[in-house]
């Protein structure tokens, strides 16, 4: 009688259990309660953990260069590169973010909102920030300067294209975003060596993206390219931590080594970990990003 009574308690359990898993797998991801996360965490922004040690040399404390930027009325929606300075909190160039109703950056092939934007008065640079806080690693943020002929290297998305630019560093210059009147800034500026993929044309759409040098850390914002002379020109970090957040850390270095080699690599890990990304910008506030 025992015997009986437990295979049928076993045929019980078996028929219970069955009709659950079915009864799962007839749901709609709508039907489950629990949060759901667009992305699960990322990893580490850099492919390798061997720092060479920040560059040391003279930083230029004279401008060698006039450049005249000459303002653009914005017509449309428009892309650029954002990166990731600390959970939550994105750094781009300002006229990334100018006149935009809305803005969207592109995290590992996923589309995410900007809760708030700050562009800074009068340099070329931005800050926004988002409610999601741990859908990409950081890079961090270094207040040392760039010494000359240090190397180098800017990651983002020119024409929307995933690209790496090598460069090296040749002095400082006045910069007039604008007509007579209009503020001079100061930039660093490179001298492009290499990129990835191999080419020439515009860098238009890799403004707002990181400048790191060899150890990964960020001396700069990237705002300005120029076709016929080869020149990348980045505002200073100076400038960005005018408003950076208090909670942003600042590094004597970075935890990486970078060189004229594999920067490609380097620059494939860190945007496919999601801490440099594409960024749409909503002029009108109605349109929004194609996947």
């Amino acid at each position: 009688m025992n015997t009986w009574f437990g295979r049928l308690l076993i045929w019980v359990v078996i028929v219970a259990l069955i009709t659950a898993i079915e009864r799962l797998e007839s749901l709609t991801p709508d039907e489950f309660d629990g949060p759901r996360r667009p992305l699960p965490p990322a990893g580490e922004a850099w492919w390798n953990s061997r720092s060479l040690g920040p560059p040391t040399g003279p930083t230029p404390t004279e401008p060698a260069y006039e450049m005249w930027v000459q303002d653009a009325q914005r017509k449309g929606d428009s892309i650029g590169t954002a990166f990731q300075v600390a959970p939550g909190t994105w750094v781009t160039a300002g006229h990334v973010l100018e006149n935009c109703a809305t803005a969207y950056v592109r995290i590992r092939g996923q589309w995410q909102g900007f809760k708030h934007f700050t562009i800074h008065p009068v340099a070329d640079v931005a800050i926004a920030t988002m409610e999601l806080r741990d859908l990409a690693p950081r890079i961090d943020v270094t207040a040392r300067l760039p010494v000359m002929n240090q190397t180098g290297f800017h990651f983002g998305y020119p024409q929307g294209t995933p690209s790496s630019v090598y460069t090296r560093f040749v002095g400082m210059a006045r910069v007039r975003l604008g007509g007579p009147g209009t503020p001079v800034e100061q930039g660093w500026v490179w001298v492009e060596q290499r990129r990835d993929p191999p080419g020439f044309g515009s860098l238009g759409g890799i403004s707002g993206g990181p400048q790191v040098d060899r150890t990964g850390a960020v001396q700069g914002v990237t705002v300005l390219h120029s076709e016929k002379a080869a020149r990348v020109v980045t505002t200073p970090i100076s400038r960005l931590r005018e408003i950076l957040p208090a909670d942003v850390p600042i590094v004597d270095a970075g935890p990486t080594s970078i060189d004229g080699i594999d920067y490609i690599g380097q620059g494939r890990r860190v945007r496919d970990s999601g801490a440099v990304s594409l960024v749409f910008c909503s002029v009108s506030g109605r349109t929004r990003p194609r996947s």
